[in-house]
């Protein structure tokens, strides 16, 4: 039996990405949430300011809609209680998910100009720990979505980074005292 995605969370972060927000009023990604067993779909719409758009998501056939800007003291717990996360692939957010072991399926932002996050999408998708795709190819890659061959996410080691410095004054400290 497939994996039933009841609970799907899709972020924008604080940035704009009206593209992926208008795209979830698709006939098209409607159907896929519904076919992968949405039944609770949170928005976080970052900047996107067309409230009356917005207000169309009211209306989405058995899937019941909460909408907000962005909150930062609740957005751990918006992560936390979903099946599935979509989202840009804002640096901050995208550590923030993986840390928490959860499935991300990663949506481009082909609009930036220097298009930073399909670098950060395309490593961690050739290394299995997401799922990535355009808006272009949302839909299809929604229905199809499974977590089979994804990875969990290394465990954050706040020593590893300390432990590198250190060792690197240990070398320099050898190579000036020799």
């Amino acid at each position: 039996m497939e994996k039933k995605y009841r609970k799907i969370f899709i972020t924008v972060g604080t940035t704009r990405f009206d593209r992926l927000i208008e795209s979830l009023l698709m006939p098209n990604v409607i159907s896929a949430l519904q076919q992968i067993g949405c039944e609770q779909l949170t928005i976080q719409y970052g900047r996107y300011n067309d409230l009356d758009q917005l207000n169309l998501f009211q209306m989405l056939p058995n899937i019941s809609v909460k909408l907000f800007d962005y909150d930062y003291k609740s957005f751990e717990k918006y992560l936390q209680n979903s099946d599935l996360i979509i989202g840009h692939a804002g640096a901050g957010t995208v550590l923030e998910v993986l840390r928490m072991n959860k499935s991300l399926l990663i949506i481009i932002n082909n609009d930036l100009m220097d298009n930073h996050q399909q670098e950060l999408a395309d490593e961690l998708a050739e290394n299995n720990y997401v799922q990535c795709t355009d808006i272009e190819n949302f839909p299809n890659i929604l229905r199809k979505f499974n977590t089979k061959n994804i990875r969990p996410f290394p465990i954050h080691n706040p020593l590893l980074f300390r432990n590198f410095i250190q060792n690197l004054f240990n070398q320099e400290t050898t190579t000036t005292t020799t």
